[in-house]
Parts: structure tokens; sequence; C-alpha cells
């Protein structure tokens, strides 16, 4: 069972006798090592680069750890073993007169000496304000990537999404499938009731994909009352599941059954060596199939 060491019985452990050379028996950082964490810390924008550079700072100084951040605004862990005794975490940043932008927590099969949690106190004080603009960075960069009405990803979105999803089942030989959706008669809906109900309609509709998918799984609005979705793993039983979910969710939303509402699925399995757009054309035409055949 793992065990989370508080400040208090922290104090307790000995001082370890094992120090860096560069620290020369003083267990702050000195000015150049300050630099050099800067410099790496400093190299990326993006929220898990610069995660990933600080936990190698940390491996280096200190002692490789599993180093975990969670904030409302970003996940991000990485895993060196499978199972550890020990955790200490720490609020970011460390002062409460900052506002706080997440926690950072820190396993490992040995405890933290005090010596370690002073350097710890020094490397997040680097860390704060490159991850607060990396934060930042993630935020303004899912805004271009959302679909403002729905909230859920935009063409754009898609777009890189499937090119990087086909790029890991290539290396990985990950299954993959991809999903079109088409609401029926959305034309009929906006005439009939108005664009502000046709606008409702897209809203609960994305809320449905959203809510029948895994957490591997993406969602999508292409556009007007076109939305994707990316399944990897995805097969035949992932698409049929899907699909149950889908006619459930429909059936259960009063909003949706008072008008009646349809729709067409189209899908279609990557195969080695095709590209997006083949993969699109695939289960783009498929859902035109089923389209006609009501």
């Amino acid at each position: 069972m793992m065990k989370t060491i508080t400040q208090p019985e922290l104090m307790a452990y000995p001082v370890s006798n094992q120090l860096f050379t560069v620290f020369s028996n003083d267990p702050n950082l000195t000015a150049e090592t300050k630099f050099e964490c800067l410099e790496l810390l400093q190299e990326s924008l993006d929220f898990k680069g610069v995660l990933t550079n600080f936990s190698t700072i940390v491996a280096k100084i200190i002692r490789p750890f599993n180093v975990r951040f969670q904030s409302p605004n970003g996940l991000f862990s990485l895993n060196n073993k499978e199972k550890y005794n020990f955790s200490h975490s720490f609020n970011l940043p460390l002062s409460s007169k900052s506002p706080r932008i997440g926690s950072i927590t820190y396993q490992s099969n040995a405890p933290i000496t005090v010596d370690e949690n002073k350097l710890f106190i020094e490397l997040h004080q680097l860390l704060v304000p490159s991850l607060r603009h990396a934060l930042k960075f993630s935020e303004l960069n899912a805004l271009v990537f959302k679909d403002h009405l729905t909230n859920i990803g935009n063409r754009a979105y898609y777009d890189e999404s499937l090119q990087r999803a086909i790029e890991q089942s290539s290396r990985g030989h990950q299954s993959l499938s991809l999903m079109v959706f088409d609401i029926d008669d959305f034309k009929l809906i906006n005439d009939e009731f108005g664009h502000l109900k046709g606008d409702q309609v897209l809203q609960h509709f994305a809320t449905i994909l959203t809510n029948i998918v895994r957490t591997s799984d993406m969602v999508f609005r292409l556009g007007g009352d076109e939305f994707t979705m990316i399944l990897q793993p995805g097969d035949r039983n992932s698409i049929d599941r899907i699909n149950e979910r889908l006619i459930k969710e429909i059936n259960n939303n009063y909003f949706l059954s008072e008008l009646n509402f349809s729709t067409s699925v189209g899908y279609a399995h990557w195969q080695m060596g095709e590209n997006a757009n083949a993969l699109f054309a695939i289960a783009d035409k498929n859902l035109y199939l089923n389209k006609s055949i009501k």
C-alpha cells in the first residue's frame, strides 16, 4: 500500500549524506544550475513538454520519480515504475498570496528527505512561471480548436487529431475506426422551428456523442450538422456499442424526442497505409448509403 508522507513525518527522516558535487554540501541550487534549469523549462510552451523537461531536471538533480501534475486546466503523469511506497504532494505555487494553479505529486520507493524537500521548493519556484505560461497557452490553444456552439472539437482539431491517431496506429499496430454522423432533415428543423431551435438540437446531439464515448475516443463537429468520432482502439464491436448507446440516449432525450430527431451514421476501419482523406471518404460513403435506405 502506498504511504503518503506528511510534512511532520518528513522532518523526522534523517538527512541524506549523499549530495551531488554541483551543490558542494549545500542543498541550495547554484546560480549556474538555476540558469540551466530555466533554459530547459523555457524550451517549450507546450504544457506536457514543460513538465516532461521538469521531470528530467528532477531526475538529474534529485532522483527519478513518478511525477503527476493536476489542475483544472491540465493533467500530466510520467510513470517510471508500476508500484510506489511513498507519495508527497505540493501545491503550486507554494505561497498562499499567489493563485493556486494545481498540485504536483512525486511517487517513489523511498521517502523524500529534508534536503530533497528544500531542493523541490527551489525547483518549483523555477517551474511555476513556465508552467503558468504553458497552461495559458494550452487554454488559448483549446479555444482555437473548439467549436464554440457545441464545445467539442472543431474541423481543425479533427484534422490534426485524425492524422495523429493514424500515425500512432501505424507505429503501434493499434486498431482505429472513424464514425461520421449526419442529422436527418436538419434543414426542415431550422425552417419549421427556427435557427435557435436548430442550434439547441446541435448542442444536445454533441452532448450525447460526448457522453457515449470512452475517454480514449474523441468527438468533433465538422460544420453544419456533420459530426465525427475517432475511436482508438476501434473495431466492429466498438461501433456496435456506440450505436446502441446512441439510440438509447436519443430516446431518453426529451428535447430531441419531441422533434422526432434521428441521425444517419457511417463508419470505416483504418487499414495500414490508408490516409485520413481515404478513411473519411469510406465512412462518408457508408453514411450516405445508410441515409438512402431509410
